[in-house]
């Protein structure tokens, strides 16, 4: 019964998953006034609902409270991490090294790399890729953690993403974009800020800081935007969840802006309304296909904190 117990939440998150992707859809007809010269005697109406399971928590991105759920003790300049499969692995800047962790922040493996992480993505399951300022993109196996390969590149990596075939990465008013093998550059897009990090929706559809209190989603097939507000001050990092919500961390405004996926602002979180002892958020990550996420500040203002939204 304890094991059930410790493992609750995942089983709830598994669930969530399934049912995410259920739908309960509906045809109606709704009748008009027939009048003899016209084809058109009514319309359908079509509807679709999210399923839920009765005494299965319903999560709203919208307006559900952000929960802590543990800390790891991690602080200094410059930390990143992801969730891959149900762990957690952190880029540690300033003690050059890739710290892993269990589902419940227990670190059970440490890999020391040769410079500073700035930076980290997912290749698949069994491989991460890790950026580096020194102009280099480490392939990493995550068990056993180890270092299998070594990208040298021509340009700075500051953020990373991989989309198909390439890494997305940004430093100094410049978005690069790398191929995955080699590194080398395949094209550029000037930006009008030190733009740090880029959050790719697919190849050719990204978010990104362009000024210090704006970010501006560019879409080649699509609609783009720019969101901006008196109260957002360096919004170097984004991320997106589940439902295709965005989330604008500022660096300088202590908060987080959440936005519907067409740049809409749904509602700001002030970190200290999350743990009232952090201040300058640098990079949030969800766990894919669930309401967990981890958040990382800058400058050793906070520990990395997992949390979830209710």
């Amino acid at each position: 019964m304890e094991e059930i117990s410790r493992n609750m939440p995942d089983i709830e998150n598994d669930l969530s998953k399934v049912i995410q992707g259920m739908r309960n859809i509906s045809v109606t007809f709704k009748a008009t006034d027939i009048i003899s010269d016209t084809a058109c005697f009514g319309r359908l109406q079509f509807k679709e609902q999210k399923q839920s399971l009765p005494g299965l928590k319903s999560i709203n991105f919208h307006t559900g409270k952000v929960k802590v759920l543990f800390k790891i003790n991690i602080t200094g300049n410059s930390i990143s991490g992801i969730f891959v499969n149900d762990d957690i692995i952190i880029t540690d800047y300033e003690k050059n090294r890739i710290v892993y962790h269990d589902n419940k922040g227990n670190q059970t493996g440490v890999l020391n790399i040769p410079n500073h992480p700035t930076d980290i993505t997912k290749v698949n399951d069994q491989t991460v890729a890790v950026s580096s300022d020194a102009q280099k993109i480490f392939i990493i196996n995550v068990k056993p953690l180890t270092l299998t390969k070594t990208i040298d590149t021509t340009v700075p990596t500051w953020g990373l993403c991989l989309v198909e075939n390439e890494y997305i990465t940004a430093y100094s008013k410049t978005i690069y974009w790398l191929n995955a093998e080699t590194g080398a550059k395949t094209k550029e897009l000037p930006t009008s800020t030190d733009t740090r990090f880029v959050t790719c929706y697919k190849k050719n559809e990204f978010i990104y800081e362009n000024n210090s209190n704006f970010v501006k989603r560019e879409a080649f097939v699509g609609k783009s935007f720019q969101y901006n507000h008196s109260s957002l001050i360096n919004p170097f990092n984004q991320e997106i969840d589940e439902d295709g919500n965005i989330y604008v961390l500022g660096y300088g405004s202590h908060s987080i802006h959440q936005l519907t996926p067409t740049g809409q602002l749904i509602r700001i979180i002030p970190v200290s309304d999350i743990d009232n002892t952090v201040t300058y958020p640098w990079v949030m990550r969800f766990k894919r296909n669930t309401n967990r996420f981890l958040l990382t500040f800058h400058a050793s203002r906070g520990p990395v904190l997992v949390c979830e939204i209710e």
